[in-house]
């Protein structure tokens, strides 16, 4: 099956969304599907498959085509130019299907009678109720083949909007055993990076900025002198970095490419997610983070929120610690229980290591690649009956969602 990617960001990035389409193009492609990743760029043709394989540290093949960004740097009019003139370009038109993680794209190449496959990761129904009539449209679209979700807390805004079940996939993302090789001992990662041997070590990976909970993180170093807090994804100076400069025991590391994470996970005696709910319910950003992942296949104790998102994939005293977001004290509390108790930590390591055995990127894309084959085979899905979707819910979701923004 030849299959057309639309995304909208240029690529090479940092950002997390651009690992998760180059990890799914390049593991599809490794299935035998024929995969064309279209990507805004300087100029319309062909672009640099082996650059963005080296960059992103995947194997797999797939090719590489620019669409002449317009109003670059300018993200709003850049995402509608893209998905305006992405259906008219050639590796659209040779393609079987169009897969893509852009609504807006999805839709205009619905409108140019393409196949559509449509993937993401926000419950973008219950975030942003007025949007749920274009949802609708989008999703129960004829050539709507299906809808892939990354977690089934997303799946579920779209139930309850009449999109039918058999349409939607929850596919969870994943990791590339290759790259946590080698695997390091805490002593030799520690070693490797610097890092002091005999005191207790929280790490945290991603993105360094408050919308990821890092007030929470900074309070509980504050709580706790005796910890080191290695915070790894800097890339620049902000308020997050200005703040930890004040605390001894806290260490900022830069932005690390996936090929150079392993060791810093590794270094770990708790690896976090840091406890606060902001990301899921004020900014909508985060469900279930790409970390995770990552954190479940270093095979170190996890720290996390009790949160609907992440209750999909941890459980408390089995593969994780869960605590209450928003609440650095019980955060530090669990931490010292950790610290003094090294044969728990090697339980919630184990419990970690075995979750994340069924998650690597491949086992992914079998998944995708089987529910898409059985889309396209299978008969048209008649819409839910009865409608779970009503005029009058729909205004009064939209109406409280306006009323909260204006006292916000």
């Amino acid at each position: 099956m030849r299959i057309a990617y639309s995304y909208d960001v240029p690529m090479p990035d940092t950002g997390a969304d651009t690992e998760q389409v180059v990890n799914t193009v390049a593991t599809l492609g490794r299935r035998g599907l024929a995969m064309t990743l279209l990507l805004p760029g300087p100029a319309t043709g062909p672009g640099d498959a082996g650059a963005l394989r080296s960059w992103y540290h995947v194997t797999g093949p797939f090719a590489v085509e620019w669409l002449r960004w317009r109003w670059h740097g300018v993200r709003g009019a850049e995402k509608w130019s893209h998905a305006r003139r992405a259906p008219r370009h050639p590796s659209v038109a040779a393609a079987e299907l169009v897969y893509t993680r852009n609504l807006l794209g999805a839709w205009q190449m619905l409108r140019a009678g393409r196949r559509v496959a449509y993937e993401h990761f926000r419950p973008w129904g219950d975030q942003y109720p007025p949007l749920q009539p274009f949802l609708r449209a989008v999703l129960q679209h004829p050539n709507m083949v299906g809808a892939i979700f990354h977690s089934a807390l997303a799946r579920q805004s779209y139930l309850r909007l009449g999109v039918p079940e058999e349409r939607m996939l929850v596919a969870h993302n994943g990791w590339e055993p290759s790259r946590m090789e080698p695997r390091l001992t805490r002593p030799e990662a520690r070693e490797r990076l610097g890092l002091p041997t005999d005191r207790f070590t929280v790490v945290y990976t991603g993105r360094m900025n408050a919308r990821k909970g890092l007030d929470i993180l900074l309070a509980g170093a504050r709580q706790a002198p005796e910890m080191l807090f290695v915070l790894v994804g800097s890339e620049g100076e902000g308020p997050v970095e200005a703040e930890a400069r004040g605390l001894a025991n806290v260490r900022i590391v830069p932005w690390q490419r996936t090929a150079d994470l392993s060791p810093w996970l590794y270094a770990a005696d708790v690896l976090v997610i840091p406890p606060s709910l902001e990301p899921l319910t004020q900014h909508g950003n985060t469900v279930l983070p790409i970390k995770l992942f990552l954190y479940l296949a270093a095979g170190r104790a996890l720290l996390a929120p009790e949160a609907p998102d992440t209750a999909e994939l941890l459980t408390n005293g089995i593969n994780a610690a869960l605590v209450p977001p928003g609440d650095a004290g019980k955060m530090v509390d669990t931490l010292r229980t950790l610290h003094q108790n090294p044969g728990r930590c090697d339980a919630l390591a184990a419990g970690a290591f075995a979750t994340a055995a069924s998650l690597t990127w491949d086992q992914r894309a079998e998944r995708i690649d089987a529910f898409l084959t059985s889309c396209l085979t299978r008969p048209e899905a008649p819409p839910a009956s009865p409608d779970p979707w009503s005029t009058g819910v729909w205004l009064a979701e939209s109406a409280r969602w306006l009323l909260r923004r204006k006292t916000a």
